[in-house]
């Protein structure tokens, strides 16, 4: 039986650790937090996994909230025109419904699960000394610790803040759900300006279903997030975030004026530096260890695909682990089981995010023809599933123009 190590309760970790368990492996899971302190403890981030990708938890029997968390069905997009882009106000609606689930319920009920399952849990933090240590007892390593720490020892390959884009700071609140919310089964949002761009959706937390509040904003001089507290009261920060909204987005102001935090630890400050790493780091006793997830790849949190990039590696990983056989998982296994995952992520954090931030003129016309023709909402919402289908008509000025063309002739 080959022994399999991962360091990380996250996303990509645990489902990949679960997975593996069904197909007889023995895994380890080494974590910082033990099930009940991931629930007892505050907010993570934002997580929202979309059609696609809720599939592949579900072939393994991990979708545990599919009849309990509310389905978002859609996203609401819109613009004044103020910043020079193109003005419209549209929702575009996902062939099947995307879900999201507040990481203290998903990933201490999974890594209680990990555990009955028979997989075998270490609560302890893990330094690059420990690792070198225990590298030579499994046939593979992976880790699976999230943007910083133990991700430190991956060389970065691509960073955005290196060609003008900056790091983003979110401020996420988990808050009671509104009665009669006209947004109920959508995402919705809008630009703040001085702040960032708030997203509200529907979502399932400690107590039920409720709604996710995130503003994601640019780590610049002058923007108001920076000059928040470091140090804040949950309901202090939940109440800059309302006030942020009253007067740029009054009509999301009177939904959610009277939300409270679902529990008194409902809250996040979660920072990200969008970026890409080389997923083989080289232990100083030689031995090898694998990235997965966030740890390698980190999206700008405004497109909402950390959480799809994470489940998607998991599940390229395990194909790869299993049809790898008995084989050594050597170097070449490693950077040929990341390139697979890379070819996935690589949309939303290269070519797409180019076309979203700048608005060529065939990006505008996409988003000016979506105001009044459905099938153009819908493929453009969809493409956050499924990147390589954006890519392909969306990230090509013809191909956008004809499937423009064709929508309209229809």
């Amino acid at each position: 039986m080959r022994r399999i190590l991962i360091v990380g309760a996250g996303q990509s970790g645990l489902q990949l650790a679960l997975c593996l368990l069904q197909h007889d492996y023995d895994v380890t899971i080494m974590t910082a937090r033990t099930a009940g302190e991931l629930a007892s403890g505050r907010a993570v981030s934002v997580q929202t996994l979309t059609s696609d990708q809720l599939e592949l938890e579900r072939a393994y029997g991990l979708d545990l909230w599919e009849n309990e968390a509310p389905p978002i069905r859609g996203s609401r997009l819109s613009s004044d025109g103020s910043d020079g882009g193109p003005a419209y106000e549209w929702t575009g609606y996902y062939r099947r419904p995307a879900q999201s689930v507040d990481e203290r319920v998903k990933m201490s009920v999974w890594l209680d699960l990990f555990e009955r399952m028979g997989g075998r849990v270490i609560v302890h933090p893990v330094t690059t000394s420990d690792l070198d240590h225990l590298v030579s007892m499994y046939d593979l390593t992976v880790i699976a610790a999230g943007q910083s720490g133990l991700a430190e020892m991956f060389p970065v390959t691509h960073e955005w803040t290196s060609r003008g884009m900056p790091g983003f700071l979110a401020s996420i609140a988990y808050v009671t759900a509104v009665e009669d919310d006209p947004y109920a089964d959508i995402q919705t949002g809008g630009w703040i300006p001085g702040v960032g761009h708030l997203l509200s959706t529907p979502s399932y937390s400690l107590n039920g279903p409720c709604r996710l509040l995130s503003i994601n904003g640019p780590v610049v001089d002058g923007m108001a997030m920076l000059s928040w507290p470091t140090r804040m009261r949950p309901r202090q920060q939940l109440d800059l975030m309302l006030e942020a909204m009253r007067e740029p987005l009054p009509h999301l102001y009177e939904v959610y004026k009277d939300v409270e935090l679902v529990d008194p630890k409902a809250v996040a400050m979660d920072p990200a530096v969008p970026l890409v790493r080389d997923p083989v780091a080289t232990l100083p006793s030689g031995g090898r260890v694998l990235g997965i997830g966030d740890t390698l790849i980190v999206s700008s949190p405004g497109f909402g695909q950390d959480a799809n990039n994470e489940c998607r590696s998991a599940d390229i990983y395990l194909k790869a682990i299993l049809e790898h056989g008995d084989r050594p998982f050597d170097e070449d296994f490693m950077r040929a089981t990341f390139a697979e995952f890379d070819a996935f992520a690589r949309p939303f954090y290269s070519d797409l995010v180019v076309l979203i931030t700048t608005i060529p003129p065939h990006v505008r016309e996409v988003y000016e023809a979506a105001n009044t023709c459905q099938a153009v909402a819908d493929r453009f919402v969809e493409g956050f599933n499924d990147p390589a289908d954006m890519m392909s008509w969306f990230g090509d000025e013809k191909a956008a123009r004809a499937f423009l063309a064709e929508v309209a002739g229809g």
